[in-house]
């Protein structure tokens, strides 16, 4: 029996095969940052690239996507938002034929939800598309781009009907195992704080905004108009878009009042991914089971961890004022509303985790004292809250347009984490898109010219 006893939370850690399990996500996300910081992307690409075959190889391709984008390697960034979609295929196939059990596998059972392949989230999906569609704009491939573009716009209503049937199940499934979803309800005001600066965890203005600029560029107004409008929507407070709207009605042939570029003018468009987004944070409660109370991890958002947002200011060689970006997607508020969402279905999990550990542990106990230490120490190991979550993207994107004169000229950037000069060229008629991105290292400033 006490061999028996033992043997389990070894059987428990081979069954998971996930590395997360015992370890933080969010120490091996900080890893990888300082090494892409340190100019080793290639390195981080030979690491990752084996991962994506590892049960969160979702995650890996995720970060590879990003990390590789950041690094200035686009078809190694495709590769992995490539793999990355792959497996979000094969888990929306997956979600139409299981029966969608509270816990996932034996092994999350005993040990924590971190035993549980990452599935990712539908912000995280979005944003992936509209990633890729910026690496076939680097490559060239305009066409490629317009398809991944769709795809983004496509997730966030598919997301939807997704998220609402999620939560439905979730209450379903915690009064059919007469758990109280309401209480822990005052453990997660932090939580609520945070995620309360979102209506949507997956709607996103920059998605819809990225797409118009990109439509209007390639002179599809309808497209362009459709998705300002879903842009403006989701964020009244960015005036620009309003704006805009008006600029692309006018193209269509509306008699409305707009600012139009002249015959010698262009487009500036300047967008701005400030900083990460910030990590989860773990906290124990007390969950009642039928054998007693147990304490177990759960995953949360500090709100003090969310840095404000800085504006960027683009001004001409003389000084003068081009735009002052605006935040268009809070991404650590959206990261903290989906993490809310999943409150039901986790503390169901949860709950059922610890009557299951709380009965090995009575069970070792009676067995002999050797097994019931041996348990004991396991159950206090094995308790870790999920952690995972895409640690690369941005806190915050902001954006900013205005119309300037055609030709080469150089620009002065200005905000959080960026102070540097940028020779830019401006075509008649054209759009130039400058992104600018600070992950506490030196600034990376793309431009793309539609």
């Amino acid at each position: 029996m006490e061999l028996r006893m033992l043997a389990l939370p070894v059987m428990a850690v081979w069954l998971t095969g996930c590395a997360s399990v015992f370890t933080s996500y969010p120490a091996q996300a900080d890893k990888w940052m300082v090494s892409y910081q340190n100019g080793q992307t290639e390195a981080l690409v030979t690491e990752l690239t084996p991962k994506l075959e590892d049960n969160d190889g979702l995650l890996y391709g995720l970060e590879l996507g990003r990390l590789a984008q950041l690094g200035g390697s686009p078809e190694a960034s495709k590769a992995g938002f490539e793999a990355a979609f792959l497996r979000f295929d094969q888990i929306d196939e997956q979600a139409k034929l299981r029966a969608g059990a509270a816990v996932s596998g034996a092994g999350a059972m005993l040990t924590n939800d971190n035993a549980i392949p990452y599935e990712g989230k539908d912000y995280e999906r979005i944003f992936a598309h509209s990633y890729q569609a910026l690496n076939y704009l680097k490559l060239g491939d305009a066409e490629g781009a317009g398809v991944e573009l769709r795809r983004a716009n496509l997730e966030q209503t598919v997301a939807a009907d997704r998220r609402a049937k999620e939560v439905d199940k979730a209450e379903e499934e915690a009064q059919q195992q007469d758990v109280d979803l309401s209480q822990h309800e005052g453990s997660f005001a932090g939580l609520n704080q945070a995620a309360g600066r979102v209506k949507s965890s997956f709607q996103n203005a920059y998605t819809f905004y990225l797409s118009a600029v990109f439509w209007e560029a390639s002179r599809d107004y309808n497209a362009a108009l459709v998705d300002l409008k879903r842009a403006y929507e989701i964020n009244p407070d960015a005036v620009f878009i309003e704006e805009d709207i008006r600029r692309v009605q006018r193209r269509m042939g509306d008699r409305v009042q707009a600012q139009m570029p002249g015959r010698d003018e262009g487009s500036l468009v300047v967008l701005f991914e400030q900083g990460r987004v910030q990590p989860k944070r773990e906290i124990s409660l007390p969950v009642p089971t039928i054998h007693g109370a147990f304490a177990v991890a759960f995953p949360t958002y500090d709100p003090t961890d969310m840095v404000a947002a800085v504006p960027l200011t683009v001004t001409d060689a003389d000084g003068a004022g081009v735009l002052r970006t605006q935040v268009i997607a809070e991404v650590g508020a959206m990261a903290a509303r989906s993490l809310r969402e999943d409150l039901p279905r986790m503390i169901v999990r949860q709950t059922l985790r610890a009557a299951t550990k709380y009965a090995a542990q009575k069970q070792a106990n009676d067995a002999s004292p050797l097994a019931g230490f041996a348990t004991n120490i396991y159950n206090l190991v094995s308790e870790r809250a999920d952690l995972r979550s895409w640690l690369t993207l941005p806190m915050y994107v902001q954006a900013g347009r205005s119309i300037v004169p055609a030709g080469e000229k150089q620009i002065m950037l200005s905000g959080a984490g960026v102070n540097q000069a940028l020779d830019i060229s401006v075509s008649p008629g054209g759009t130039t898109v400058v992104r600018v991105i600070t992950t506490g290292g030196v600034p990376v400033v793309e431009t793309y010219r539609l």
